[in-house]
């Protein structure tokens, strides 16, 4: 990630890792597969290709062709991603089909807050193979060498969005809540009135509002421990930045007061017939409820005048915040059930580098608790590997390992790769022990320890993509 001010985030004060220079090593590549497969970097020059590879593999209906992907995909490789570029790219092709692309993925890295503790992610996407190369292993040669790079950026974590069950082969597990929303379906709220005078007015905004977009932006991650850091870069390239027709071309819009005050922001796209707004807080002062109906009837009279680019009739709001936030609670009475989450999937290939990069969290967890002060070993078995967590007087003073002396040695356990979700706060102790007879502890010590240091905690973070 390039330098740049980090957006303020309130609950702990922002700490970066250090940054290792970018290895210009090959990580192996080329390399030959055999029968005729080659595995090497993309270069520019492979974008229109990869672009047409990318919206055939991954559109859901063949016959209607998701050209965004394209989009996203030129977006990756043109050289004005502030993070990513073509040689983040891996390509599988055959050398004797006229070096078709046969198989692709990349790496997008970013750096995202773990209460406020920054930490380096790199994120795998747009990973796929050809039908008729499947079952060649050809995926998991790729995501050797993606996680290699992204080991040598100093990356402590790799997340991805996908398919269900699918990236549980390559390490990682379902860890923290993808999407979720609540709907307002503007047929069954009352009509507003013509001659209603309106205290708010909503703009796109530009580069001169990123001071207040990242206050706004400071304080909607307030509700959510893990977010993502947006530096000047990466602010000037998602207000201007992608194809406006890619998927992750972003809708940053400020309400002002009728004399010209900041009130709130928006992010939102439009999504067949939805108007889906994924980004919202409010300034001090202002009700999130007034500022929320306001949007409604903002869209809705958009809608009616058909000033909304959609193939279909838009008739609501989705407010896609995830599992919680502040505005279900401001228009309750207006709004659907929630419809619940999907899950990213998080990999954490070095648990004790990142345990002792988010310990000022977990010590300051244990400050505020009913066990301040405390002082012991926390022996955790992962039955393929243990760890210790040892504490001195509430502080987190070493993070190491034991030899069990035998199959139930320990003090709380946990199978495969379970304990990311506790990890994350994607699910409770009490969760996991419900869903996992062989996830529990040994002591009642240790079943109020680790609630303490790793609660439930809903996050949603929005991925750099």
């Amino acid at each position: 990630m390039r330098s740049g001010a980090i957006a303020e985030l309130p609950s702990y004060p922002v700490t970066l890792p250090g940054k290792n220079s970018m290895s210009d090593e090959s990580f192996g590549l080329p390399r030959d597969l055999g029968d005729g497969l080659l595995l090497r970097w993309a270069t520019p020059a492979d974008a229109d290709e990869l672009a047409a590879f990318n919206v055939r593999l991954h559109s859901d209906a063949p016959d209607e062709p998701e050209t965004e992907l394209g989009d996203w995909t030129r977006d990756l490789m043109n050289g004005r991603h502030p993070t990513t570029q073509a040689s983040d790219f891996t390509l599988v092709i055959d050398t004797h089909n006229e070096n078709k692309i046969v198989s692709s993925m990349n790496l997008i890295s970013q750096t995202w807050t773990y209460g406020g503790i920054a930490f380096d992610v790199g994120r795998p996407e747009l990973v796929g193979t050809d039908e008729h190369y499947r079952r060649r292993g050809l995926v998991r040669q790729q995501f050797d060498v993606i996680h290699a790079k992204s080991k040598a950026r100093g990356e402590l974590a790799q997340v991805i969005t996908g398919i269900p069950w699918y990236y549980r082969q390559f390490g990682y597990e379902m860890g923290l809540a993808l999407g979720g929303s609540r709907q307002l379906v503007w047929a069954r709220q009352p009509k507003p009135k013509e001659d209603q005078a309106e205290v708010y007015r909503l703009r796109p905004a530009a580069a001169a509002d990123i001071p207040s977009l990242a206050e706004l932006y400071g304080r909607y991650c307030a509700h959510s421990p893990i977010n993502r850091v947006r530096d000047q870069a990466i602010w000037a390239y998602e207000l201007d930045g992608p194809t406006p027709t890619s998927p992750y071309a972003r809708q940053f819009c400020l309400v002002e007061t009728n004399e010209g005050e900041t009130a709130a922001y928006i992010e939102y796209t439009v999504w067949k017939t939805a108007v889906v707004i994924r980004e919202m807080a409010a300034m001090p002062g202002h009700s999130l409820r007034a500022v929320g109906l306001f949007i409604s009837r903002h869209f809705r009279q958009q809608a009616k005048a058909d000033q909304l680019k959609s193939q279909e009739t838009v008739n609501h709001i989705s407010f896609s915040f995830g599992p919680e936030h502040p505005l279900y609670e401001a228009l309750d009475p207006e709004l659907e059930k929630a419809r619940p989450p999907y899950a990213w999937f998080v990999r954490v290939p070095d648990l004790p580098a990142f345990l002792r990069r988010i310990a000022p969290v977990l010590e300051q967890r244990l400050a505020d608790s009913v066990m301040a002060g405390h002082s012991g070993t926390l022996r955790l078995n992962f039955y393929h590997s243990q760890l210790t967590l040892v504490f001195e007087k509430g502080k987190l003073t070493e993070v190491g390992t034991y030899q069990p002396k035998h199959f139930e040695d320990g003090d709380a356990f946990f199978p495969d790769l379970t304990f990311l979700q506790l990890l994350f706060g994607y699910r409770s102790l009490n969760q996991l022990r419900q869903g996992w007879a062989d996830c529990f502890t040994n002591n009642n010590d240790t079943a109020v320890l680790l609630p303490i240091l790793f609660p439930q905690q809903h996050s949603h973070p929005i991925g750099l993509g």
